[in-house]
């Protein structure tokens, strides 16, 4: 019993291009994982970063002086072990045309990246407050 060349199977032609649909999904997958794994160390460095600028505004919302003139331990300073390559500033101003409202800028820098947290913040006069 003779089998047609057209039933006997793959032709090359048809085999290359198989492979080479293949390599394509192959190197997208991998170039996907490739940017996952990035993003994820990006992400993992930022995390403290992020954390400490909340730490920092979270010490500016216990204070409750005005926003007006920050005392210099509250405006720049170095973190304590194990983050003490890491520094931080805080800026306030007012919002112009708005009673009692800042915006607040916190930066953290640690010598290779910055983080930068920006916010703002209503805060009401207090009475008999030196300002």
């Amino acid at each position: 019993m003779r089998v047609s060349p057209r039933k006997a199977g793959f032709a090359l032609l048809e085999a290359v291009v198989a492979l080479a649909i293949i390599a394509l999904v192959c190197v997208s997958v991998l170039g996907a994982y490739g940017g996952a794994l990035r993003a994820d160390a990006s992400a993992a460095s930022r995390l403290p970063m992020a954390s400490l600028a909340t730490e920092r505004l979270s010490v500016l919302d216990l204070n409750l002086a005005t926003l007006d003139h920050l005392s210099d331990s509250l405006v720049h300073g170095q973190f304590p072990p194990p983050y003490d390559g890491v520094h931080w500033e805080v800026v306030a101003r007012r919002v112009p045309g708005m009673d009692n409202l800042f915006d607040i800028v916190v930066r953290v820098d640690d010598g290779h990246a910055e983080f930068v947290l920006r916010t703002r913040r209503y805060r009401p006069t207090l009475a008999g407050a030196i300002s």
